[in-house]
């Protein structure tokens, strides 16, 4: 990996996570139950996502989504997944409980490359990836509660996030993006049978709409060009940032203030990634590409 393609990883992800962390604060404002959020996310992912592939490849786009082959599908449903059992996750437990457990996808996807890709995970990562689960438990503190339903949808959500990112690196430089439209299908087609589409409160409407239309198709589209330049677990590390980046929003937005606990907790994290991601440019190929 060089130096150039590193840094596009750095730059490409992070900004993804960036957008993505008010996702749990406009899921609780937007007054909306699982399956119906869940329905409208699905689609507004897929309608977004695809008028740019439609843009973009025009009438190739058919062919695109055809060389997504096996494991484009894979990723797809990985991906719907996913969605719905964070959704779940987040109204379903605290959001203490549910940072903990997206907190182990770094570890999970670490797993998964070793296990499945057969990459060597190098020991700063390992010592980052354990520094970032401590700041994950020190942010939420004593804010730990008994088990709930929602732990086990968010730890399904972990993983399945961290199985996602696997295999999207596991395609190489072939072109993902196409199949977070098929997520968005595979989430909607789930979530129909439950989900009253047309009973959104009306004062949360402008809210899932900015998460269904500019939010989510967007971040998705920017994590996952993050592992065509970087490994799976590198990028769910840097996903961690959600840790710090979503209490705080729901403190500036709603007043809450997440504790010094919390605040601690996000300068550990922030820490070991900046110090991963330096270590991890010094150890760069010197080429540019």
């Amino acid at each position: 990996m060089n130096r150039r393609d590193h840094l596009t990883g750095l730059a490409v992800t992070t900004a993804g996570v960036i957008l993505i962390s008010p996702d749990s604060l406009l899921i609780r404002i937007s007054l909306t139950d699982v399956w119906t959020l869940s329905f409208w996310r699905g689609l507004g992912l897929t309608t977004v996502l695809l008028a740019v592939q439609l843009v973009r490849h025009r009438a190739a786009t058919l062919t695109v989504f055809r060389s997504l082959g096996v494991r484009g599908l894979a990723a797809s449903v990985l991906s719907g997944l996913g969605t719905i059992l964070f959704v779940a996750g987040v109204q379903h437990t605290s959001v203490a409980n549910v940072l903990i457990l997206i907190g182990a996808c770094p570890l999970i996807a670490a797993l998964l490359s070793r296990i499945f890709l057969g990459e060597h995970i190098p020991l700063r990562t390992w010592a980052a990836i354990g520094a970032t689960l401590a700041g994950v438990g020190l942010a939420v503190g004593g804010g730990i509660e008994g088990p709930r339903w929602g732990d086990l949808y968010a730890a399904g959500a972990s993983t399945c996030m961290a199985a996602y990112l696997t295999t999207v690196r596991a395609a190489g430089d072939l072109d993902m993006t196409p199949c977070i439209c098929l997520s968005g299908i595979v989430a909607t087609l789930i979530a129909w049978p439950l989900a009253q589409p047309w009973m959104v409160p009306p004062e949360g409407a402008p809210y899932l709409a900015l998460l269904c239309i500019v939010v989510i198709p967007l971040s998705f589209s920017l994590i996952t060009i993050g592992p065509r330049y970087l490994p799976a677990h590198e990028v769910s590390l840097i996903g961690a940032l959600e840790t710090f980046l979503g209490p705080l929003w729901v403190w500036l937005a709603l007043g809450e203030n997440p504790g010094l606990y919390a605040i601690a907790g996000g300068l550990v994290v922030i820490t070991a990634l900046a110090l991963h991601s330096v270590a991890g440019l010094g150890q760069d190929s010197p080429e540019d590409g």
